[in-house]
């Protein structure tokens, strides 16, 4: 099992297991600059950038603090000025949008109690003429014809 790990872990690295890779740093150690310098040397040129590094990053960020702290005064007047009308409007709007609810509402209302009223007055109607249908079928109306082939009608009152 050891072995398939230490076949896959240099599988992973490109064929350089932990132990070839600690080899070429001793051996640079040991060895002579190819490009002329020297181990000292490199590593007071990397001291030298992180520092250029470290004092270029605190003074963007005392910059970057100072230009918030700035900013963050004078327009928090022209923020406000702006939220203020920002708010004016937004009530305004809402103030519009709530009477025009209130109309559509009273519009409906309206419209529902003159369906009412025509309804009622449809169901009263019908049951007039389904009362005087019944009152007609008492009298009715009487055809006959008469001897001269003409169609004579007449109406049959039955309550005289």
């Amino acid at each position: 099992m050891s072995q398939a790990n230490a076949a896959a872990r240099k599988r992973r690295a490109g064929g350089a297991s932990i132990q070839d890779g600690v080899a070429p740093v001793q051996n640079l150690q040991s060895q002579p600059p190819k490009n002329g310098l020297t181990l000292p040397q490199v590593i007071s040129l990397v001291d030298k950038r992180l520092i250029t590094l470290e004092t270029f990053m605190r003074e963007s960020q005392n910059g970057v603090s100072a230009s918030n702290a700035s900013l963050s005064s004078a327009p928090t007047s022209v923020s406000e000025d702006a939220v203020n009308q920002l708010a004016d409007e937004f009530n305004s709007k809402f103030e519009m949008l709530a009477q025009e609810v209130a109309d559509l509402k009273d519009i409906v209302l309206k419209l529902q109690s003159y369906t009412m009223d025509v309804n009622k007055t449809l169901f009263e109607e019908r049951i007039q003429v389904l009362s005087d249908m019944g009152e007609n079928k008492e009298g009715g109306i009487d055809f006959y014809i008469s001897d001269n082939d003409e169609i004579i009608d007449e109406v049959i009152d039955d309550k005289k």
